[in-house]
């Protein structure tokens, strides 16, 4: 027997190991993978990174070149219209401009004053007041500008001005500024638009984000927006400690780039000074697609590495399960062996397991009928087991299963063969009851290895031991178990709190609807009662319609005080007994042991004080409500 277990118990540290193998190798894949990951996605977001900034690097230049070049021509031709005014050769100087059109790609050139009054090289005169917000800051600081408006004809377009050094009379009109307009596919060109597929954004902003110029948006935010940082504030998820950056320092020239994600979907958002005044360059792209390329090569290399970690899974499931099913069939054998062995128990004993103590196994053979235990396992997971199905029939709060029959108390008890420790327990709803007796079966060096624990269902003793200490109406304990338990409470100065309860109006309902609904009723209570307290808690019917409960370990006063508020709110819910509808009030005092009293019976007495103070306190709230 003692071989067949040992070669078992080997058999599943084994079993053990190889899955704690496989866990870890699974493990480790995953955390390569998990490394992988992120180390790729730190190196895509920096390369990303530094191919947008060289991208829009380029743009930014291409823009400021281009500005700087408007803004020269248009204070080369004031300077020269000036000269051309005095003059009076104005006419054969714009048609030589307009020959110029082609080549500077403009779309309009023309005279501009602050009532929008406009004058255009082809000729064309009016007011354009769509255009006013465009000059504000022309005229308000008389220096050259870059803006955009929406044409009469609803297309976008952009323009620079600057501030003439003398004004120009045409046709009885005064205009005061230089303007070249262009269409905003120039500034789509320029700014690069059509890189990354045509899917991205590119916005010129003030440092304090405010929109100056902006390409047709391609990518989920709004064209109406007039400051982008608001915008990405308000309605993506930004990566915080990136954005900060960004606006602290854009004002003095910085650059980098900042994830955020909007509707679902993720962009780089790459930001670097223009060159002008205080602007700056933002380009916005999904970052699908700047890493598309970078991200394929990630998956597939992934997907590399799991192929090849199954692959070794595989093996080594497949080692694993040819070690299980040899360890199955050797199992087998010895259980046969063993049950050859035990045969001659089984006339003696109804149940009864073999415990290897070092081991940390069982072996469990029933012969009466329905097992308790699982065949084999774990000797710790038996007495989990045991312990959540069954209680030690002791008046020790402290005398738990697992405890009892841990392997160091087992060895300081059992010392010698002619020692053994004997238990009684029953399950928790007390439907049955067993004795437990263990007795030493190994030694290694004067200490215990393996015992044998024999079980014997002592079902009708308890019967009469319960129905000795069991109220027969409501079948809660009754006074006299009431007193036996205060007494070894007392002994073994074990803290407690002690709830009296009694009912009120309990005798009108007798006299109402008879002793039979009284009893339904009492027995409702009893119910209740025993729904308020936990499975090594009591509860007890003291006589008639007085009622005790005991709630083990130390409690604070605020939590009897609200345990008392439960119960008494638990008993006066409505009975429903027989088609009629009942209601019962209740009184309740609590005292708590040991820290109001060290004495029992001065403990009773302070509950039973306090639940009469309860009873005059609701006497006095019901006089009072028939008083209105």
């Amino acid at each position: 027997m003692a071989a067949g277990q040992s070669g078992g118990i080997d058999l599943m540290k084994k079993k053990r190991k190889n899955i704690l193998l496989i866990a870890g190798m699974l493990l480790a894949l995953l955390v390569g993978i998990l490394a992988y990951s992120a180390y790729t996605q730190k190196q895509i977001y920096q390369e990303s990174t530094a191919n947008l900034l060289s991208t829009y690097g380029q743009s930014a230049k291409t823009f400021t070149m281009f500005a700087q070049r408007n803004w020269n021509i248009l204070t080369d031709w004031d300077s020269y219209l000036g000269t051309l005014a005095e003059l009076g050769e104005q006419e054969g100087q714009w048609q030589e401009y307009i020959a110029q059109k082609a080549t500077w790609q403009y779309t309009d050139f023309y005279l501009f004053n602050e009532q929008c009054e406009f004058w255009t090289t082809a000729g064309r005169q009016g007011t354009a007041m769509y255009m006013k917000e465009a000059f504000e800051k022309l005229y308000t600081e008389n220096k050259p500008v870059i803006s955009s408006y929406i044409s009469s004809q609803g297309i976008r377009k952009i323009l620079f001005a600057i501030p003439m050094e003398q004004p120009l009379q045409l046709d009885g009109t005064t205009y005061t500024a230089l303007v070249v307009s262009y269409d905003n596919a120039v500034l789509e060109k320029l700014l690069g638009s059509m890189v990354y597929e045509g899917q991205s954004d590119c916005y010129i902003v003030r440092s304090n984000g405010d929109v100056v110029l902006s390409t047709e948006t391609k990518t989920e935010i709004t064209e109406q927006m007039t400051n982008l940082f608001d915008y990405l504030q308000q309605n993506a998820s930004v990566d915080q400690p990136y954005f900060d950056t960004m606006v602290q320092t854009l004002p003095q020239g910085g650059e980098g780039c900042v994830l955020y994600t909007l509707n679902r979907q993720k962009y780089y958002l790459i930001y670097q000074p223009l060159g002008l005044m205080d602007w700056s360059i933002i380009g916005i792209v999904p970052t699908g697609v700047v890493d598309a390329g970078m991200r394929r090569v990630q998956v597939a290399t992934i997907l590399v590495i799991a192929l090849l970690g199954l692959l070794i899974m595989a093996g080594v499931i497949k080692i694993q399960r040819d070690a299980e099913r040899n360890r199955r069939r050797e199992l087998e054998r010895r259980r046969e062996k063993s049950d050859m062995m035990f045969a001659g128990m089984a006339r003696v004993v109804e149940r009864f397991a073999v415990c290897d103590l070092d081991r940390d196994r069982y072996q469990y053979h029933e012969r009466r009928g329905e097992p308790l235990y699982q065949p084999e396992g774990s000797y710790q997971q038996m007495l989990e087991q045991i312990s959540r199905k069954y209680v030690v029939l002791t008046d020790s709060e402290n005398a738990k299963i697992p405890q009892m029959l841990a392997p160091e108390n087992l060895r300081r008890l059992i010392k010698t063969d002619n020692d053994s420790l004997k238990l009684e327990y029953a399950a928790r709803d007390k439907s049955a009851f067993f004795m437990m007796t263990v007795v030493p079966m190994a030694w290694k060096e004067n200490r215990l290895t393996r015992v044998m624990m024999i079980v014997q269902d002592m079902g009708k003793q308890h019967l009469l031991q319960s129905l000795a200490n069991t109220d027969g109406l409501t079948g809660l304990l009754n006074k006299r178990y009431f007193d036996r338990v205060l007494t070894v409470l007392e002994q073994h100065s074990q803290p407690f709190a002690l709830f009296y309860m009694d009912l009120d109006r309990f005798k009108p309902v007798n006299d109402t609807y008879g002793h039979d609904v009284g009893d339904e009723l009492l027995k409702g209570v009893s119910q209740r009662l025993q729904g308020c307290i936990r499975s090594r808690d009591y509860a007890f019917r003291l006589g008639g319609d007085e009622f005790a409960l005991l709630l083990l370990g130390p409690m604070e006063s605020e939590a009897c005080a609200s345990k008392m508020n439960l119960i008494c709110e638990m008993v006066a819910v409505p009975y429903e007994i027989d088609g009629n509808t009942v209601s019962v009030g209740a009184s309740c005092g609590y005292a708590l042991y040991p820290a109001e009293s060290v004495d029992v019976q001065q403990v009773r007495c302070i509950a039973d004080q306090r639940m009469y103070e309860n009873k005059q306190a609701n006497h006095a709230r019901q006089d009072g409500a028939e008083g209105i």
